[in-house]
Protein backbone atom coordinates (compact mmCIF):
# COMPACT_ATOMS: atom_id res chain seq x y z
CA UNK A 1 0.00 0.00 0.00
CA UNK A 2 1.36 3.35 -1.24
CA UNK A 3 2.03 6.11 1.61
CA UNK A 4 -0.74 8.30 0.00
CA UNK A 5 -2.88 5.32 0.25
CA UNK A 6 -2.13 4.82 4.35
CA UNK A 7 -2.68 8.53 4.93
CA UNK A 8 -6.52 8.11 3.13
CA UNK A 9 -7.15 5.26 5.14
CA UNK A 10 -5.62 6.75 8.49
CA UNK A 11 -7.94 9.85 7.88
CA UNK A 12 -10.77 7.70 7.34
CA UNK A 13 -10.02 5.13 10.28
CA UNK A 14 -10.26 9.00 12.43
CA UNK A 15 -12.95 10.43 10.92
CA UNK A 16 -14.63 7.24 11.45
CA UNK A 17 -14.03 7.23 15.18
CA UNK A 18 -15.06 10.63 15.66
CA UNK A 19 -18.39 10.04 14.68
CA UNK A 20 -18.82 7.23 16.34
CA UNK A 21 -18.01 9.25 19.77
CA UNK A 22 -20.05 11.71 18.88
CA UNK A 23 -22.93 9.19 18.02
CA UNK A 24 -22.38 7.47 21.96
CA UNK A 25 -22.19 11.30 23.37
CA UNK A 26 -25.30 12.30 21.77
CA UNK A 27 -27.29 8.74 22.13
CA UNK A 28 -26.27 9.50 26.12
CA UNK A 29 -27.44 13.03 25.86
CA UNK A 30 -31.06 11.79 24.13
CA UNK A 31 -33.87 12.43 26.37
CA UNK A 32 -34.67 9.07 28.20
CA UNK A 33 -37.66 10.30 30.36
CA UNK A 34 -37.89 12.22 33.50
CA UNK A 35 -37.32 10.32 36.29
CA UNK A 36 -39.56 10.93 39.73
CA UNK A 37 -36.65 12.21 41.76
CA UNK A 38 -36.05 15.00 38.60
CA UNK A 39 -39.70 16.49 38.98
CA UNK A 40 -40.51 18.85 40.52
CA UNK A 41 -44.17 19.20 43.01
CA UNK A 42 -43.49 22.26 44.44
CA UNK A 43 -46.28 24.40 43.97
CA UNK A 44 -45.57 27.16 41.37
CA UNK A 45 -44.92 30.59 42.98
CA UNK A 46 -47.29 33.39 42.48
CA UNK A 47 -46.42 36.22 40.46
CA UNK A 48 -48.31 39.54 39.75
CA UNK A 49 -47.32 42.19 37.16
CA UNK A 50 -45.78 42.44 33.59
CA UNK A 51 -43.38 41.16 31.87
CA UNK A 52 -40.32 43.07 30.74
CA UNK A 53 -39.58 43.29 27.59
CA UNK A 54 -37.44 40.12 26.30
CA UNK A 55 -35.25 39.65 23.23
CA UNK A 56 -35.64 36.53 21.39
CA UNK A 57 -33.49 35.17 17.93
CA UNK A 58 -35.78 33.17 15.87
CA UNK A 59 -34.90 30.75 13.37
CA UNK A 60 -34.52 32.75 10.24
CA UNK A 61 -32.05 35.30 12.68
CA UNK A 62 -34.27 37.87 13.23
CA UNK A 63 -35.38 39.40 16.85
CA UNK A 64 -38.38 38.85 18.38
CA UNK A 65 -39.37 41.16 21.47
CA UNK A 66 -42.13 39.12 23.76
CA UNK A 67 -43.69 41.75 25.53
CA UNK A 68 -47.42 40.59 26.09
CA UNK A 69 -49.94 37.79 24.78
CA UNK A 70 -53.13 37.57 23.52
CA UNK A 71 -53.72 34.45 25.16
CA UNK A 72 -52.56 31.91 28.27
CA UNK A 73 -49.26 31.42 27.30
CA UNK A 74 -46.23 29.32 28.87
CA UNK A 75 -43.03 31.07 28.55
CA UNK A 76 -40.19 28.13 29.12
CA UNK A 77 -36.61 29.01 29.50
CA UNK A 78 -34.19 25.58 28.82
CA UNK A 79 -31.04 24.21 27.17
CA UNK A 80 -30.18 21.57 25.01
CA UNK A 81 -27.61 20.52 27.53
CA UNK A 82 -29.93 20.32 30.64
CA UNK A 83 -31.12 16.60 30.77
CA UNK A 84 -34.51 18.13 32.79
CA UNK A 85 -35.19 20.62 29.97
CA UNK A 86 -34.45 17.84 27.32
CA UNK A 87 -37.20 15.42 28.65
CA UNK A 88 -39.66 17.91 29.41
CA UNK A 89 -39.43 19.69 26.50
CA UNK A 90 -41.73 17.38 23.73
CA UNK A 91 -44.81 17.34 25.99
CA UNK A 92 -44.49 20.78 27.00
CA UNK A 93 -44.65 21.51 22.96
CA UNK A 94 -47.62 19.41 22.54
CA UNK A 95 -49.67 21.07 25.10
CA UNK A 96 -51.31 23.56 22.32
CA UNK A 97 -52.77 20.77 20.61
CA UNK A 98 -55.06 19.88 23.60
CA UNK A 99 -55.66 23.11 25.56
CA UNK A 100 -55.93 26.66 24.65
CA UNK A 101 -52.87 27.92 25.20
CA UNK A 102 -49.49 29.26 23.59
CA UNK A 103 -45.46 28.14 24.16
CA UNK A 104 -42.79 29.85 23.84
CA UNK A 105 -39.97 27.79 24.28
CA UNK A 106 -36.36 29.54 24.96
CA UNK A 107 -33.48 27.74 24.38
CA UNK A 108 -30.64 29.44 26.51
CA UNK A 109 -28.02 27.36 23.56
CA UNK A 110 -25.41 29.20 21.90
CA UNK A 111 -26.41 28.62 18.22
CA UNK A 112 -29.60 27.01 16.31
CA UNK A 113 -27.01 23.94 15.53
CA UNK A 114 -27.47 22.63 19.09
CA UNK A 115 -30.80 23.67 18.89
CA UNK A 116 -31.63 22.15 15.70
CA UNK A 117 -29.93 18.48 16.46
CA UNK A 118 -31.29 17.94 19.32
CA UNK A 119 -35.02 18.41 17.85
CA UNK A 120 -34.33 16.12 15.29
CA UNK A 121 -34.01 18.60 12.42
CA UNK A 122 -35.42 22.17 12.31
CA UNK A 123 -36.99 24.09 15.71
CA UNK A 124 -40.87 24.54 15.37
CA UNK A 125 -41.87 28.45 15.28
CA UNK A 126 -42.81 28.07 19.07
CA UNK A 127 -38.71 28.17 19.53
CA UNK A 128 -36.61 30.58 19.84
CA UNK A 129 -32.94 31.55 21.00
CA UNK A 130 -32.55 33.66 23.92
CA UNK A 131 -29.77 35.40 25.88
CA UNK A 132 -28.87 33.87 29.30
CA UNK A 133 -27.74 36.80 31.03
CA UNK A 134 -30.97 38.78 29.26
CA UNK A 135 -33.06 36.00 30.98
CA UNK A 136 -31.42 36.10 34.07
CA UNK A 137 -31.52 39.70 34.40
CA UNK A 138 -35.70 40.34 32.91
CA UNK A 139 -36.68 37.59 34.67
CA UNK A 140 -34.52 36.28 37.34
CA UNK A 141 -33.98 33.06 35.49
CA UNK A 142 -30.80 31.43 37.75
CA UNK A 143 -31.50 27.61 36.89
CA UNK A 144 -33.11 25.79 34.51
CA UNK A 145 -35.96 24.60 33.23
CA UNK A 146 -38.36 27.50 34.97
CA UNK A 147 -41.45 28.19 33.12
CA UNK A 148 -43.58 31.81 33.62
CA UNK A 149 -47.47 31.77 32.73
CA UNK A 150 -48.44 35.05 31.13
CA UNK A 151 -52.08 35.77 30.53
CA UNK A 152 -53.03 38.50 28.30
CA UNK A 153 -54.36 40.83 30.84
CA UNK A 154 -52.75 40.54 34.17
CA UNK A 155 -49.48 39.33 32.88
CA UNK A 156 -47.20 37.11 34.65
CA UNK A 157 -49.32 34.89 36.93
CA UNK A 158 -47.49 32.05 37.83
CA UNK A 159 -43.31 30.36 38.08
CA UNK A 160 -42.64 26.55 37.89
CA UNK A 161 -39.00 26.17 38.70
CA UNK A 162 -37.96 22.47 37.62
CA UNK A 163 -38.90 19.68 35.42
CA UNK A 164 -42.84 19.48 35.64
CA UNK A 165 -44.56 16.24 33.43
CA UNK A 166 -46.70 18.65 30.98
CA UNK A 167 -48.07 15.85 30.26
CA UNK A 168 -50.19 14.83 33.69
CA UNK A 169 -53.60 15.72 33.65
CA UNK A 170 -53.81 16.14 37.43
CA UNK A 171 -50.95 18.58 37.38
CA UNK A 172 -52.48 20.67 34.43
CA UNK A 173 -55.86 20.60 36.31
CA UNK A 174 -54.54 21.78 39.40
CA UNK A 175 -52.22 24.85 38.29
CA UNK A 176 -52.83 25.29 34.69
CA UNK A 177 -57.36 25.11 34.69
CA UNK A 178 -57.41 28.65 34.05
CA UNK A 179 -56.74 27.85 30.28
Amino acid sequence: MSRAARGVVAVLAVQTALVGVYWMVEQRRAPQGVSQQELSTASPQHLDGQAPPLSLRTRDGNRFVLRGVERPTLVHFWATWCPPCRAELPALLALPEDHPVDVVAVALDREWVDVDLFLGGRAPPAVFLGDPAEAERAMGVRSLPVTFLMQPETGLRLRFDGARDWSNSRFLSTWLQRF
